[in-house]
Order: structure tokens, then sequence, then C-alpha cells
């Protein structure tokens, strides 16, 4: 199972460019490797073309975003003093980077940890956005959502009195919160921009935008995700 969860990462969504020329290949192999299943391949990639335009699309990314489960993102606690913040390591980095940044102006935490993989961008880029090299604790060992819930959970138990900020993009935090309720830890979750976001109104949501494919790809993937948890039964329905 573990292996298969690892290629099915690799590949990625649908709307990611690693799907995207996986499909392609498929195309091609159907056209010319059973020469008389050609008029299938065209078909599919008539197909995944005609995917990819929709993806791309803000209103359809919008619309895939919109149907995640909703949270609560305890907007009253947004703006306490903080004792902790702690960033999420994954997609749309950048918007993370401005709402710890934020948070940190806000908040004032002694720690600001960074859990995720062992990749440094997060790490540089913090400093620059105006958090001190000094309060940043990184942390290698958590690989995956559940992993870092469960970090989290234990950092709590060692500090009970404390108050804790969670930042994860916002397409992530429905599966952050779920855990995270499972896991009965209070913590303010903070959600954090993509780090460009797709237009919202006028005649441009229905403008094919780069933008808004990578919308679409992390919210299925985030759909994808949370039925998977459902079904292991690490979140509830």
């Amino acid at each position: 199972m573990d292996a298969l969860l690892s290629l099915v990462k690799q590949i990625d969504a649908p709307g990611s460019i690693q799907f995207l020329v996986l499909s392609i290949l498929a195309g091609f192999a159907i056209m010319f490797v059973w020469p008389r299943s050609r008029r299938a391949g065209r078909l599919w990639l008539c197909f995944i073309s005609a995917t990819y335009l929709l993806l791309a699309l803000p209103i359809v990314a919008h619309a895939i975003a919109g149907r995640l489960p909703p949270f609560q993102s305890n907007e009253v606690a947004r703006d306490r003093p903080l004792d902790a913040l702690i960033v999420f390591d994954g997609d749309n980095r950048r918007g993370r980077v401005a709402e710890s940044a934020r948070a940190f102006e806000t908040g004032a935490p002694k720690e600001v940890w960074v859990l995720g993989s062992e990749e440094e961008w997060l790490l540089e880029e913090l400093p620059l956005a105006g958090v001190p090299v000094g309060r940043i604790r990184p942390d290698t060992s958590t690989l995956t959502t559940r992993d870092q819930i469960a970090w989290v959970r234990r950092f709590q138990a060692a500090h009970p009195d404390s108050h804790i900020a969670i930042v994860a993009s916002r397409l992530q935090m429905p599966r952050v919160a779920a855990l995270a309720a499972e896991a009965d830890i209070d913590v303010t979750l903070l959600p954090s921009p993509v780090d460009w976001e797709p237009p919202v109104t006028g005649a441009r949501v229905l403008v094919p935008m780069y933008i808004a494919l990578r919308v679409s790809r992390d919210a299925l993937y985030e759909h994808a995700a949370i039925t998977y948890y459902r079904r292991q039964g690490w979140i509830g329905r």
C-alpha cells in the first residue's frame, strides 16, 4: 500500500504536468503500439486536451475548490498573541510564507516551527518575509499531513497552556482541520492563500490560465486525499 501511495504521489493529480505527460504518452502508445486502436488514441488525446482546458478555467477551479469540506478557522483567535506558530510545508509555499509573516507580525510567537520536507525554500524565504532566523525551528521528520498533526499533538501535550497556530494552504486546510479534530487538539487554523489566486469575477473567469490549472490540480488532490482518509477511518465524514 505504501508503495502504491508513493507511485500515485509521483504521478500526481489531474491538472499536474506529470499527469499530462503520462496521459499524452499513453495516447501515443495506444496509437502506435496498437495500430488498430489509433482512433481510440486520438479520442483519448482529445479528451485529455479538453479536460486540461476546462481545469484551466478560473470558474472551474473555484468550483472544484469550493466543494472541499468547510472548516472553522477560529477568526476570534486569529490575531491573539502566539506562543508557537507551526508551518506545514507543502504546495503553494509563497502563500504559506505570506500568511506566516502576517501571523508573526500580529502574534509575535516565540517559536516558528517548519514541518515537512528537507527542502530549505521555506527556511530561506521566511527570514526575507520578516521572521527572525533565531526563532525558526525546522523539523524534517514529518513527511505526511498525518505525521505533522501527530507532531502537533505531541507538542501541545508538552506545552498544554500554549496558544498554537497552524499555517497551511487554504486548499489543504480542510484535511488539516479534520485531522486536528480527530486528534482532539486545540489550535488556531490559519489558511494561507494559494501562490497566485485566479480571478473570481469578470470575463477573465472564462479565460484558461495556468494559475487556475494549479488550483484545480491541488483541489482535486485534496478531494482524493480526503476520500482516502475517510475510507481509512483517519477522519470522520
